[in-house]
């Protein structure tokens, strides 16, 4: 194919953007290499892997890492005439054997290919011994001061998942194979190396370095092996004889005990809701600067983003008990059980989504745990994703980390949990994990033990929920004929089918609250078909009747109760409570101004404050600013804050300016200062703002909403401020940058401000700055800045970035000189920039030839 002319076409980033999950957040990891179209299946597996041993030495200097990876392995069946490992990027200086002679190896564009002199018999033991070494882009990652990181607090860490680590080191880079592993790292004096399983030694070694050895005997697939070395500020406990350990950067050493409050209570609670106890030999948990997920579950070795980190007085907007959860369940669903192929990911992801949402029970009650499973349904529900959950046409693994495998895989074990009960749930998953140990499962694994273990038949559950798409989409309607004594409930599915989403058949639970008894009446609905009507013999008329009251199926349910019936649910469960408020309108408002005062539950008290703001009335108002006071849960003044910005009138602004002379809570004082924003031209505001850039916050929380408060005001002349504030040390997160840059941008995007030349430069020089996160932040932030002579920069960051691998620097440099041109109207600049481009095409096709030319000459060594 033709090459293509990347600023002229923008070629889409594949990744789960549109999905953010609130654990792991693994949709942010790159998949760098462009798959070919159409369904996915699991590899063949030629060998066995028995054991592969990594000695490694990482040059933080160079960022760099040399090394021999040792693989040992058997041909399963068949003879082995040609081997082939996943290798990108890789120097490969020495291939040897011992057990069979290698003919000769070849260095492709993604493998390291390995002919034999003669087939390998099946069975037979080769141990496989690669010299290599890589500047990698990708699966290693250095954190050091040349790159701008603070001193003492230099780091590398590695990020396997989802097929990464074949940038760093050799390997059969894919779900479906397991081994026991060793990790030999050579690091500086004073450095401390993580790995998985056991610390068999620490002693000096070669060239003055200190030689930490890890061992883990148990098997697990590749993407798991863990590498982090550095300087760590370290807590140590234990959960029973397990050891247990968070590691964090020095400069977080404050930090580190909040990150570590819940670790020894989940095992706790998870060895008993399992059954099964903890598989691996430690628990460790490393927080890692700039993580590029929120976590990663490494066998008895967590990452973690020390992004993430956070002091008390966020309160409760800020806990790590989530994350920790989440990846602690990973322990055992993903790593003691790890999918066959990512179109079953959701056995990993769904499992950890589940569990976590358990211990949220286990920590802070049922409503908690309700309220939990109600935020993943709303994920599931604004997406609407029709794709089924178990999906083969994936262009690329990551575009399986989303919505359809996290909240929705959640909802559908709930959906299992619900039916089977408590106890016959533990036991399917008891049975499914240790039937399974330390193997490879897909989702008739899961399918079978159920069946087997509770002896009902699912077939039609996991086609409809797992491979089938959507969710049911249900119009429920409710009569009482007060002669017959009966209720009529009549149900209707008016979900979009298609042959990827049918009709569903789901039992679907009602009650019937009746005057004077304590506990409702509760049935059970077969929806099956497109519309039906259900009948039921009361005793007398309800005076409230629940669809789904124990919160049991994932369903868009549109109910409205009628009547006095409304009223009665506002004194119900807290999720009935949450529906009740959503139903409220221009009549309840001193209710909802009531329900934002008292309710017991914080996501009810938002909830009102939403719809007071929603109505826009005087009353409505009223309540707002009357309740703003007495908001004692962080969540709920946070969503009080939010609603009063959206009043825009001077009462609310001036409530929100009290507010913040004595808001402690920094995450909530940058909410109020970003409502600042919508004030320009205010002295005291711009001078506050002014104040807040200057200061300094824990993550630079309060500078950045003052940047994007000054960004919202358009004034130029703040420009020179945030310029020097950024140019300043800071400790802005590598996922905030782009928003300071954009902002630094946009103040000075106009020809005639006089700052503009000092941006274009500075954001010029972040262009080539180490940092991956900096570089695509200032390439989209001169697209805003729509500089013409930004154009060369641009340029040239094109023709030295990445070949034909997926670079989101590259795209966000194409995307930004792209919106330059089409914001220039010149016709001599037009011709100007279009001989330009005809030179720059002339180029990238002579530099794809070259590379063709390479890619066909591969490096060949023979034996």
């Amino acid at each position: 194919m033709r090459p293509v002319l990347a600023f002229l076409a923008v070629i889409s980033f594949a990744s789960a953007d549109s999905f953010d999950c609130r654990h792991c957040e693994k949709h942010l990891l790159p998949q760098p290499i462009k798959l070919v179209a159409g369904r996915k299946y699991a590899r063949d597996r030629r060998i066995d892997i028995m054991h592969i041993k990594l000695d490694v030495t990482p040059d933080f200097a160079k960022r760099t890492v040399a090394g021999t990876t040792t693989m040992k392995f058997k041909p399963i069946a068949l003879p082995l005439e040609k081997l082939e490992l996943d290798a990108v990027d890789l120097n490969i200086a020495e291939v040897k054997t011992e057990g069979a002679k290698v003919a000769e190896h070849e260095v492709t564009h993604e493998k390291l290919v390995i002919t034999f002199a003669s087939a390998v018999a099946p069975d037979a033991e080769v141990t496989l011994i690669i010299k290599h070494s890589a500047q990698p882009e990708h699966g290693l990652y250095f954190r050091t001061p040349e790159m701008g990181y603070k001193q003492g607090d230099t780091q590398v860490w590695s990020q396997g998942e989802a097929e990464l680590h074949r940038f760093w080191f050799p390997s059969y880079d894919y779900p479906n194979e397991r081994f026991t592993s060793e990790v030999i790292c050579h690091v500086p004096k004073g450095m401390t190396a993580v790995s998985n399983g056991t610390l068999q030694s620490e002693k000096p070694g070669p060239n003055g370095l200190v030689t930490f050895h890890w061992l883990q005997d148990k098997p697990h697939v590749n993407y798991l092996i863990a590498l982090a070395a550095g300087h760590f500020h370290k807590l140590e406990d234990k959960a029973g004889k397990l050891p247990l350990a968070l590691l964090v950067p020095p400069s977080h050493e404050k930090q580190a005990a909040n990150a570590f409050a819940d670790t020894r209570k989940i095992i706790d609670f998870y060895e008993k809701e399992i059954g099964v106890p903890f598989a691996w030999d430690k628990y460790w948990q490393v927080y890692c600067l700039d993580f590029i997920a929120g976590g990663m579950e490494n066998t008895s070795c967590t990452f973690e983003a020390a992004g993430m980190l956070f002091n008390s007085d966020t309160e409760e907007l800020r806990t790590l008990h989530r994350l920790d959860a989440h990846e602690t369940a990973h322990q055992w669903f993903g790593d003691l059980v790890t999918c066959r192929d990512w179109s079953h990911l959701w056995l990993n992801e769904g499992f950890a989504s589940y569990y976590t949402i358990l211990y949220e029970e286990q920590k802070l009650g049922a409503d908690a745990m309700k309220y939990s499973l109600w935020l993943e349904a709303q994920e599931v529900f604004g997406a609407n994703d029709m794709r089924p959950t178990v999906w083969r046409d994936y262009s690329d693994p990551m575009q399986q980390f989303d919505n359809r495998v996290y909240p929705k895989g959640a909802w559908i074990l709930h959906m299992l949990r619900s039916q089977l009960g408590a106890d016959l749930f533990r036991k399917c998953v008891k049975t499914y994990l240790e039937r399974h140990r330390s193997g490879i499962v897909s989702t008739d694994d899961l399918q079978d033990v159920i069946e087997e273990v509770s002896g009902l038949s699912f077939d039609q559950f996991f086609d409809q929920w797992l491979h089938h798409g959507g969710v049911p989409e249900f119009k429920v309607d409710y009569t009482w004929d007060s002669a017959a004594k009966m209720a009529k409930i009549t149900v209707r599915q008016t979900q979009k089918l298609s042959e990827q989403v049918r009709l569903f058949r789901v039992p679907l639970p009602v009650s019937f609250a009746m005057a004077g008894q304590k506990e409702p009446l509760r049935f059970t609905m077969d929806v099956s078909q497109e519309v039906e009507d259900f009948h039921f013999t009361l005793p007398a008329q309800p005076v409230l009747v629940r669809i789904d009251p124990d919160y049991t199926v994932l369903a868009k349910i549109a109910f409205t109760p009628p009547g006095p019936m409304l009223e009665k649910q506002l004194s119900s469960d807290m999720i009935g409570r949450l529906l009740a408020v959503r139903n409220l309108n221009h009549s309840h408002i001193a209710k909802l101004g009531q329900i934002l005062r008292e309710d017991p539950f914080h996501a009810v008290r938002a909830e009102a404050a939403k719809m007071l703001a929603k109505l826009e009335e005087p009353e409505s108002r009223a309540e707002l600013i009357q309740s703003s006071a007495n908001q004692k849960h962080a969540h709920a003044r946070r969503e009080v804050v939010r609603a009063l910005a959206s009043l825009h009138t001077p009462e609310s602004r001036e409530t929100l300016w009290k507010m913040a002379q004595t808001e402690k809570n920094p995450d909530i004082l940058a909410a109020i200062i970003e409502t600042w924003g919508a004030r320009p031209g205010e002295a005291e505001v711009s001078a506050a703002l002014k104040k807040h850039l200057a200061g300094t916050s824990y993550q630079s929380t309060l500078e950045l909403a003052a940047i994007k408060a000054l960004r919202a005001h358009d004034d130029e002349s703040a420009a020179p401020l945030v310029l020097a504030r950024l140019q300043q040390p800071h400790d802005l997160r590598g996922r905030d940058i782009g928003t300071a840059f954009d902002a630094l941008a946009f103040l000075t995007r106009r020809p005639t401000n006089t700052n503009r030349d000092a941006v274009r430069d500075f954001l010029g020089e972040k262009l080539s700055d180490p940092r991956r996160d900096w570089r695509i932040a200032a390439a989209k932030a001169l697209g805003t800045l729509r500089d013409p002579k930004a154009l060369g920069l641009l340029d040239l960051t094109l023709a030295i970035s990445g070949g034909d691998r997926i670079d989101p620097v590259r795209e966000a440099a194409a995307k930004a000189a792209q919106d330059i041109r089409a914001s220039l109207e010149s016709p001599a600049d037009l011709k100007n920039l279009w001989d330009r481009v005809q030179q720059l095409q002339k180029k990238s096709e002579d530099q794809a030839k070259e590379i063709e030319a390479l890619k066909k000459k591969p490096q060949t060594a023979k034996k």
